[in-house]
Order: C-alpha cells, then structure tokens, then sequence
C-alpha cells in the first residue's frame, strides 16, 4: 500500500507541476518528464509484483495441508500411474549424471522408469567429450546393477511373506513377519548408508545430496525397521494390510528401470540443438514399437509390429522432466502424481515445486546467485495463488494426456517431427504454458521445497545462463491474448492479477533493465527528482531483506543482490535484444548451453567492459552532480557506484577480468592458421554407366551414409544434346547434378490383404519436393534426361522387391513421346511393369509393345473418366484424392464409384484407389468393388531394404 500510494502522489504532483504550473517550459523538458513517470513507473511496477506474490506465499504456505504418509503408503498399495523420468544431458560429466540419475530411481515410486537423454556429439572431437559419452552410456546400467541387488532381496522376502501367510490361511501375521519386515528395513537402511559413504565428495552438491536424500531416507527406514522391532518385542502384529504396505513402500524405493536414448543417432528425429527438441524426440516415441532402418540417409527409427522392434517405448501416464543438474527429494513423484490424481487436480496438467539452490555454496557469486533463485521460489508460489502460474522446467511432473493436447507435427523431409515443448524460444517452457492455458489446462506449484538444482559457480557461465533467461518472454508475451480470447471462450473469469503478474514475468528483465540504464546514464532535470521517491522502493528491498533472512541468508544480501543485478545488466539487455532481433529477422536465437565445468568459464568481452563502462559513468555522474549541487542524486550515483564496484571485485575479481580481457585481446590478434591440406591427387573414382542410357551417367554409392543414393551429372555438348562425363573438363561449372533415391509404396489387394505391387516414388538427397526438382531440371532443359534416370533408378532398386509382385513408374509426357529411349530402360526390368501416365498416353507409347501395361489417373468420376478408359483401354485407373473423399459416409460417391467400376471392368480395367489414410476408407472401397488400394494407412512409402524387413506396411 506505501509503494502505490507514494507512487500515484509522486505521478500526480509531477504532472500538476510540470504540465499544470507549466514547469516542463520546453519540449525537451516536456519529454523528460514523461521518460521519468515512465521509468518511475515501471520500476514501481516490478517492486509491486514482487510485493504481492510474496503475500500470495504467505497465504499458500500457512493454508498448506501435507498429505500423511499413510495416505502415501494406501496410494502404493493402489493401482499407480504409470510414470517415465526423462533426464536431457548434454556432456554433463559422469559424477552429476550419476546424481541425478540416483535421485530419480530412489524416488519412492514402483515402476519408474528412467531414461537419460544422452544428447552429446556421436563423433567426439577430443578425448575428454570421448570418454563423457561412454560414461554416460554405460552410466544406466551401472545404476540398475546396483538397485538390483536392495529390489531382489526385498522381492523374494515380499513372496516369502506372501507364501507363508497363504499357508497360514490368507490373513494371519506372526511376530516372526514382524521382525523379517524389520530385517529388511535395516538392511535397506544400511545399503543407504553404504550408497553415501561411495559418493565422490567433490563439492557441495555431493554433500547436499548425500545428506540430504540419501541419509533422510536411511535414517527413516531405520527408525521404521527399530518401531517393527519393538512392535514385535511387545507382542504386537500389524495388520496384514499395512504390511503389505510397507513391503510395497521398500519395493518402491528400489523398483526402477534406467536407461538411455540418444536421439542423434538417428534421421528421422530432429537435430534441433537444445533442451526441447531433446525432450520432444523421446516424448514423441511414446506408445510405439520401433525398427532401426539404415536409408540412403543414415539410421532411421520407423513403427514396426512388437516382434521385430528393436525399441518398444511404453505411454506413460505422466512424463517427469528432470535437469541434469539437479536432484529430486524422494518424496517428489510420489506426492505430486498422489496429488494430481485427485479429482480436484484433473485439470491440472503440470505439478511441480519450483527448484531451490543447493546451499552451502563455495564461491560468493554462487551463493548470491542462489539467493536470487530462492527469492524466485517464493515469486512463484505466490504466483500460484493469484493463478499465473509458469512452467519452471528444470523439473516437473507433466500429464502426458495434456502434452499430446499441445502437440505440433512438423516434418523435415518424409520424417514427421512432434513438438510438444516449444523451441521458438529458448525459455521453452514458459511459451508451453501459455499453449496449456489456451487449451484449459492449469498449473500447480507444490509448496514444499522438494527439488534443488545447481547455480553457476562464475560470472561466464552465470552470463551465458542469464543471457538465455532475458531471452524470449517479448516473444511470447503477444500469446497472452491468445489465452485471454480462450478462457473468454469458456466463460471463464480473466483476473487483471493473473495478467499483470504475467506479464511482470516476461518482459520485466527487459523494462526494468531499459529504466535502470537510462536513470543512470541520463542526466534528468533535478526538479523530477524527488526524496519521496525512495519510499516508493524502500518497501521492495526491507520485504527482500526479511525474506533473504528466512530463507538462512542475511539481510545485507539485498545489496549485493543489486550491485549483482547491476554487473548484469548488460547480460539482461542482451538476452532482450535478441529476442527483438528474432521478432524483426523471425531466425531463433542460439541455444547456448550453460558451460559444466570445474574451473572457470571467460567471460565474454562486452559482459566485462559494460560493467567498467558502468562504474566509469557513476563516477562521472557523482563528480557532475556534486558540482551542480543535486544531492538526491548524488545518493542514487554514490550507491550505485559502491555496490557495482563491490560487484565486479567481488563476483567477478579484478584478476580475473583483466585475464578474461587479455585473452580476448590475444585471441583478435593472434588467428589460429588452419593446416594446409596436402595436394596429393587423389585416385579417379571408379564409375560405370548403368544400363545403356547414353546420356546420363549414375554412380550408385552401396556403403556410408549416401548409401542407395545415386546422383546424376549431365552436360549439354555442342550439339545440344546432353551426354554423360566421363573427364575432367575445363567447362566443368556447366554441369548439373541431381542426387536422389527410391522410395516403394505398397499396393494392396485389399480382399486378400497381400501387396500386389509397388509403385516407385523419388525423393531427392536435400529434402526438397521431387516436383521441385523435376520443375527445376526442366528450367535447364535436362528435364527429360532427369526423368530417364528416375525411371533407370527405380528399375535397378527393385531387382529386390519380392517375386510375385509387379512394379509402377511414373513417366513423363515428354518422355513418353520418345519409345526408342525409353525401351532400353524398361528392357532392364525383372518384373511385370505398369507405366502411370497421368492423363490421356502419347500416342507413341504404342512402339513400346507389350513391354509394359499402362495405368491412367481418373479425371473425376464422370463423363471424362468413361471416355478415357474407353479410348485409351488401360490396364488400370488409379482414384486420387479427390474422388474418394467422404466414400466413407457419402453415399453417392459410393454408388458413383460402383458405377466406375463396373464400367472399367466392362473394359478390361482395374481400379486401384490412392490416398486412403483410414480404415472406414479401406472398407468402403472394398464394399464398392475397389479391391486394390495403397494410401498412409496401407503402407508408407520406403526403402527398398525396409520393404524387405517388412516394415511401413499393413
């Protein structure tokens, strides 16, 4: 109330005194005194949105009603949701995998399974990042190994019991379960235990965790072996029931699977450098059984039935994302999916406790730093009362039913790419939530500080966080009203809270910034400046202070936390810059991964020689305003020259600034020079002409990465005609080449449910459309040549497609018009061929004999279609789109398909119907006398080696 009631006196008396009693005499003055309200105004704002969601905390934690454990253990006991932890690392060393990895498979969940998303570079370039990726990959299994042995002797004592009180009649517990159970207790009580003392102890985060997970949970199970113990010694038995509870509960603790995926080992899923595309390419593999498939491309992962997958990836019903850097409390699955199950949380569709800070820092900018991120902990629990709610992604617990909601499909070339977590921005997590509001979904923060992740321990890799942090929240902020019309849609209330405190989250880095540098750097007119102003900002920082105390830091941490935020400020601004450059240029930002290093990261020049600009201009500033005599300013200038320069020694270190900038200065003036390649001539690749085609010369690559691909290098001679290279030329730069491969879509016999044939399709090496391709072979003339060696390539692929089966090509009109080239080609096939050639046939085809059956495609089912197959007499009619669109349901498309049929029978003609995408198209066709199809729903199309390991078919 002090902060808005001083704010609007100090706006009101600016303008009575400005513009009323005419002080802003001037238009410069005039302009300065609506910069300063604004300034003001927005510093305000921030101050007053913190002052807020601290007060929501307050009323969250004081309302806060802890499930009891017995509660937790009848959830265990119940049937529980299937849940998979997915933990994205990229060249994270084998010490915090291994933390974190622990931390997820301890957590007090059966059934968990967790994947490490190893996306480190499959080609290291040096031995350090060598030996990162074959620890990370054999890091699961160790893990596993390991949790075996607590999880199989707790199993065979959990049947045994089981055994005995079958025996005993199904409900009798003796006092010798009751020390067994004990028994069992102990011993996982000491496997903790055992587990810690094994923990390398590099830093604080080691000891946090050995600490504060492992021995918590020991010392819990002991302290439950010692009341079984004593229970027993009393000559009292639990239940049956709660037994099996608490066998269940230390079931739990052990009962993980933990593996891991690396989604760069294969084409089809995106390459996309950061955390969300990660996260996507294995979320988007849920539910499906897949096959390893080499293509011309490289290994591809296609659907598959259950028997020949190589990868089967379950569907969960909740998805917990986990940073590799940080741990989970044991509790953490268990309580946040217990809650999310309850009906008042259905809608809910992400839980989580926002991450604190590992405590017990070593370095001083560690320690600031994760004060910062502890003040944004209570930000956001306060945040949740008021329902604006953000997505913190460093953990989570995610309802996968509401992620496939948000779900966007891309492709990249003939590979579909899901995106369930955005990556436009690089704060991929808040521009997901607003997609989850939109849809009706809300967000829950658990207020217990479960989670804790690391802090960089220096400035250069604090910077590259930061800078990733400013990044993004102008780009998203334009998506609010996209929530604002869906919640108007549903009738649901729009509260100025809610949207104020949003919009404080994504744009306030970037205004608070903006006002900050321009009280700083301009000199304003003194009669702005007024001593009331500080009671508008004393408010913000005593609340901070007190809460820095709470939360085990001291008061005076609000200043260093200011003189911190001020050496930032130029890392704020850049992150918002960006993010407008990628508003203007629509090109995404880099994604810079924080650096995970032991010893310190340089920072980058303008992030160092900003802050001493900084400091250079608040000595400036205090000379200038004691020689003007503007002593309120002077105070403003004196504080923030003392605590930014107190920043820089302290955060940043004079040594290490001048270190960072001499290396920069060596690295501008000394240019590593690249080593020479040696000019040795290299042997002349061996090729030979396929077939007779005079003027194409194809080189077909069996091995590598190109495998199946063939490219096509032409050249027009003098003559004009095009002949193939077979040397080096002078006019080398007048050659085209073309690089493309096979694909084969089945043809079904629909009736009978085998593939009949298979008809040949390109897709060119780049990813482009084939259709684009023939387009631009055709604006140089090679068009023809072009099509000759698609032919010539689809008839050399399939020499091993399956026996029994036929084979269909498309052929150009102008290639059709010339038999006495195109028969040599088709001379080379080993199976019954089927020209397609689109419309009416050229005339000349008819020179080609019965090499070959040709195959129309239907102008429409009319008139026109009748009158072509009477003319043309083909051997088949192909259906497209167009005419067997709503066959399913319409049914005069039906009776006029039947009709065609009929006809084309009549003529010696099959149909084959094109594009069927489901299976009520499938039936309807059939039931209409269409018994031949292909379509997505039949079969994709393929390679030639996926075609024979049965894969993309019905």
């Amino acid at each position: 109330m002090v902060t808005i009631t001083v704010w609007a006196c100090y706006i009101t008396y600016t303008i009575i005194q400005q513009f009323i009693a005419g002080h802003a005499s001037s238009v410069r003055l005039a302009i300065e005194a609506i910069v300063y309200m604004l300034v003001v105004t927005g510093l305000a704002a921030s101050a007053i949105a913190y002052l807020i969601t601290r007060i929501g905390y307050f009323y969250r934690s004081r309302g806060h009603q802890r499930a009891p454990r017995i509660m937790l253990d009848e959830f265990i006991g119940g049937k529980m949701p299937s849940v998979t932890v997915l933990v994205p690392s990229y060249q994270e060393d084998e010490r915090t995998n291994r933390t974190t990895l622990l931390s997820a498979a301890l957590q007090e969940y059966p059934g968990l399974r967790v994947t490490l998303l190893i996306d480190d570079p499959r080609q290291p370039k040096t031995r350090a990042a060598r030996d990162m990726l074959l620890a990370a990959r054999a890091l699961p299994g160790q893990i596993e190994a390991e949790l075996k042995i607590p999880y199989h002797r707790v199993s065979t004592a959990y049947a045994a019991f089981d055994e005995q009180v079958r025996y005993r009649g199904g409900y009798l517990v003796v006092l010798e379960d009751m020390r067994r159970l004990a028994d069992e207790y102990r011993f996982a009580s000491d496997w903790l235990y055992d587990l810690g003392a094994r923990q390398e102890m590099v830093d604080h985060t080691d000891t946090f965790f050995v600490e504060h997970l492992l021995q918590p949970l020991a010392v819990e199970l002991g302290q439950i072996s010692g009341a079984l113990s004593k229970g027993a010694d009393e000559q009292v038995t639990l239940p049956l029931a709660r037994m099996n509870q608490l066998y269940r509960r230390l079931l739990a603790i052990f009962d993980a699977q933990v593996t891991s995926f690396e989604r760069k080992k294969y084409v089809s899923l995106s390459h996309e450098p950061n955390k969300a595309m990660n996260l996507n390419s294995y979320i988007g593999l849920m539910g499906g059984a897949y096959q390893e498939v080499s293509t011309p491309l490289g290994t591809a992962l296609v659907t598959a039935g259950p028997n020949r997958a190589d990868l089967v990836v379950p569907n969960p019903d909740y998805v917990l994302t986990l940073d590799a850097d940080s741990v989970l409390l044991p509790e953490y699955a268990l309580r946040l999916v217990h809650l999310l199950e309850q009906g008042a949380f259905a809608q809910h569709a992400v839980a989580q406790t926002p991450y604190s800070a590992y405590p017990g820092s070593a370095t001083r900018i560690e320690r600031i730093s994760g004060a910062t991120t502890d003040i944004q902990y209570i930000v956001h629990q306060g945040m949740t009362h008021y329902g604006a709610t953000f997505w913190v992604g460093a953990n989570a617990v995610l309802r996968k039913k509401a992620l496939d909601e948000i779900c966007e499909t891309s492709y990249e070339g003939d590979w579909a790419i899901k995106r369930y977590i955005q990556d436009r921005t690089v704060i991929e997590d808040t521009e997901s939530t607003i997609d989850l509001g939109v849809r009706g979904w809300s967000l829950h923060n658990y207020p217990e500080r479960l989670a804790y992740s690391a802090t960089p321990p220096d400035f250069g890799s604090l910077c590259i966080q930061r800078q990733r942090w400013a990044n993004g929240g102008l780009l998203i902020l334009s998506r609010l009203k996209d929530q604002f019309r869906a919640k108007t849609k549903r009738e649901d209330k729009n509260r100025f809270g809610e949207y104020f405190l949003r919009v404080n989250y994504m744009a306030s880095i970037f205004w608070s910034s903006v006002c900050l540098v321009v009280m700083l750097a301009y000199p304003f007119n003194k009669d702005l400046l007024n001593p009331i102003l500080l009671l508008v900002s004393v408010p913000y920082f005593f609340m901070m202070a007190a809460d820095l105390k709470h939360l085990g830091y001291k008061r005076s941490d609000m200043l260093r936390i200011y003189g911190f935020n001020l050496i930032l400020l130029p890392v704020n601004l850049s992150g918002s810059i960006a993010s407008l450059l990628q508003l203007l240029t629509g090109e995404k930002s880099a994604f810079k991964r924080t650096p995970k290093v032991r010893n310190r990261t340089t920072a980058a020049t303008s992030y160092l020689i900003l802050p001493l600009a900084l400091i250079v201009l608040c000595v400036y500033t205090a000379w200038r305003d004691i020689e003007l005599h503007h002593w309120n300013n002077l105070v403003f200038a004196g504080l923030n020259l003392i605590l930014s320069l107190y920043a820089m020694i302290a955060f940043v270190g004079l040594g290490n600034t001048a270190v960072d900038l001499m290396t920069h200065l060596r690295d501008w003036l000394i240019r590593p020079v690249a080593p020479k390649k040696s000019r040795k001539k290299k042997a002349p690749k061996k090729t030979a002409a396929v077939g007779d085609w005079a003027t194409v010369l194809h080189y077909r690559h069996e091995h590598g990465a190109s495998a199946g691909q063939t490219t096509v290098r032409l050249q027009r001679n003098d003559a004009g005609t095009w002949k193939a290279d077979k040397s080096s030329s002078s006019r080398a730069h007048s050659f085209e080449e073309f690089s493309f491969f096979t694909v084969f879509q089945p043809i079904y016999n629909m009736i009978s449910g085998h593939v009949a044939g298979y008809e040949a399709l390109t897709r060119f090496a780049d990813g482009s459309n084939p259709r684009e391709g023939l387009e631009a072979a055709a604006e140089r003339g090679m068009h023809v040549a072009l099509d000759a060696a698609l032919v010539q390539a689809a008839i050399a692929s399939s020499a091993s497609l399956p026996n029994g089966t036929w084979l269909s090509i498309n052929v150009s009109a102008d290639l059709q018009r010339r038999p006495h080239e195109l028969a040599p080609l088709l001379a080379e096939a080993r199976r019954p061929l089927i020209l397609e050639v689109g419309g009416t046939p050229a005339p000349e085809l008819a020179q080609l004999g019965g090499m070959a059956r040709m195959a129309v495609d239907d102008l429409g089912a009319g008139y026109e279609t009748l009158a072509l197959v009477e003319s043309t007499r083909p051997a088949f009619l192909k259906l497209g789109l167009d005419s067997i669109e709503g066959v399913e349901h319409q049914t005069a498309r039906q009776a006029a398909i039947r009709a065609l049929v009929e006809f084309a029978e009549q003529h010696g003609c099959t149909v084959i119907a094109e594009g069927i995408e489901t299976a009520a198209q499938r039936d309807a066709l059939v039931a209409c006398g269409v018994a031949f199809g292909q379509g997505f729903h039949l079969g994709k199309p393929v390679p030639v080696e996926r075609v024979l390991t049965g894969v993309g078919g019905w």
